[in-house]
């Protein structure tokens, strides 16, 4: 025979409810009484109904997780910091790709909604300016994931861009670079933004900004190749840089290979930081320093207000935007590994 809510709360000598709060992941029940039902469910292998749950409350415990790429690296750190937020509480995850098509972006947006999902997470292709129409309207929870455009009002989760091109040069200057190139990338908001924080630390450690060593790509290119062909621009130059920062971990690799076939030491006379720490990509070959995003937490932040706004019948309107730091995962390409080494060997 099944078992039932009621009978481990017989079991525990506790009320229906405070077992009900300990399966729905709410923070109102002491952490000895939450560990005593835990484990006794777990020995008792109870499975929740989902099915009589969602009659009798009305919701369908799925959360939409609408991507504008599955090929992006960073798709597979939202996936799981959303899965990591939403778990706990009962909650799947129903995860679709526009494939980066504005009007596809448009469609995915109505299907999730037509499926009653409890709440909407939107992470859109960075080159948008409008939000999907059909959100105008919708009394659902819908959270941003990434840059909002300017008419957004709603609730976003994002990482500080401007931050991304200020900490890098930081990173650089700190590891004697003087010369330093960057690869930017797409002219959409969030390329802008990096840029921006690149020419503003750049001024402030009154550095030059040559133009001969700002690269940009094709239009949307931010691959292998177009950070191996920029290297060798940049090789070919009068002075080559001592320091590239790249828009993407792709880009990084391209240029650390154009650099190794040329014969260039790195990171002695070149160091490399790539964008988005993509693993395993970074550890492979000549580890590359890159810059975390914080993709993973920027999922599990959008779940967990999600999550508030179902809880508050979609009166999601007191919470607040959240954006988040940055930060260097320094590797061989700037010279830390070098580093550590030489430590362990003295």
């Amino acid at each position: 025979m099944a078992i039932r809510l009621q009978d481990i709360a017989d079991d525990l000598k506790l009320s229906k409810m405070t077992i009900s709060k300990v399966l729905r992941g709410q923070t109102d029940v002491s952490e000895e009484t939450k560990a005593r039902v835990l484990k006794r469910v777990q020995e008792l292998n109870y499975r929740p109904n989902i099915s009589a749950r969602g009659l009798r409350t009305g919701q369908t415990f799925t959360i939409g997780l609408a991507l504008p790429s599955l090929q992006d690296p960073a798709a597979a750190q939202i996936v799981a910091g959303v899965n990591e937020g939403v778990r706990p509480h009962g909650y799947s995850v129903a995860i679709t790709s526009a494939d980066g098509d504005a009007e596809r972006e448009e469609r995915e947006a109505e299907l999730h909604l037509s499926r009653q999902v409890d709440a909407l997470l939107l992470c859109m292709r960075g080159d948008a300016s409008d939000l999907p129409q059909v959100l105008e309207t919708t009394t659902v929870p819908v959270v941003l994931i990434g840059y909002p455009p300017a008419r957004f009002n709603g609730i976003s989760v994002a990482t500080r861009e401007t931050e991304v091109g200020q900490i890098a040069v930081q990173h650089l200057l700190e590891h004697r670079c003087r010369r330093i190139a960057y690869l930017r990338g797409p002219r959409t908001p969030i390329g802008d933004m990096r840029f921006t924080g690149f020419l503003e630390e750049m001024r402030s450690a009154e550095l030059a900004v040559k133009q001969e060593w700002i690269l940009e790509p094709q239009p949307g290119d931010t691959g292998y190749r177009s950070g191996y062909e920029a290297m060798q621009r940049l090789m070919a130059a009068k002075t080559v840089p001592d320091g590239v920062m790249t828009y993407s971990d792709l880009q990084a690799m391209g240029v650390r290979d154009a650099a190794l076939e040329a014969g260039l030491e790195i990171p002695r006379q070149l160091r490399i930081l790539g964008c988005g720490n993509t693993l395993p990509l970074c550890e492979t070959g000549l580890t590359l320093s890159s810059i975390d995003l914080a993709y993973r937490e920027l999922g599990k932040r959008a779940a967990k207000i999600a999550l508030r706004g179902i809880g508050e019948k979609g009166n999601a309107t007191a919470q607040r935007s959240v954006s988040l730091s940055p930060r260097i995962v320094p590797r061989s390409s700037t010279g830390e590994w070098a580093a550590t080494e030489r430590k362990k060997t003295k």
